[in-house]
C-alpha cells in the first residue's frame, strides 16, 4: 500500500467532513483521538489511515445486512454493533 496516497484518502475525508456545518471536529469521549459529533453525539472517528468508524444505529446496520446493501469494505462488531468500521485506504 502506498503510505501518502492512503493518507491523502485520509485527508480527504477530513475535508469534507469539516465542511459539514452541523459536524466538529473535538477529542473522542473514547480516547485520545479526533471525532466527529453531531451536536453531543460522536458520529465518527479514523483508525490510523486506513479506518474510519462510522455511528450507523443497530436498526440501520440490521437493514443494510438484511437486504445485501453492505459493502465488503465495510466490518461492524456484531449483532448488537452501533459502529461500522469501512477501509478507507486505496
Amino acid at each position: 500500500m502506498d503510505f501518502a496516497r492512503a493518507m491523502s484518502v485520509r485527508a480527504e475525508l477530513e475535508k469534507r467532513l469539516e465542511g459539514i456545518s452541523r459536524l466538529t471536529r473535538r477529542k473522542s469521549r473514547f480516547g485520545e483521538s479526533q471525532s466527529y459529533f453531531l451536536a453531543d453525539r460522536e458520529i465518527a472517528h479514523f483508525h490510523g489511515d486506513q479506518g474510519l468508524d462510522l455511528r450507523l444505529t443497530r436498526e440501520r446496520i440490521r437493514e443494510l445486512k438484511a437486504d445485501g446493501t453492505l459493502d465488503s469494505r465495510v466490518r461492524t462488531r456484531g449483532a448488537s454493533a452501533e459502529w461500522a468500521t469501512v477501509r478507507v485506504s486505496v
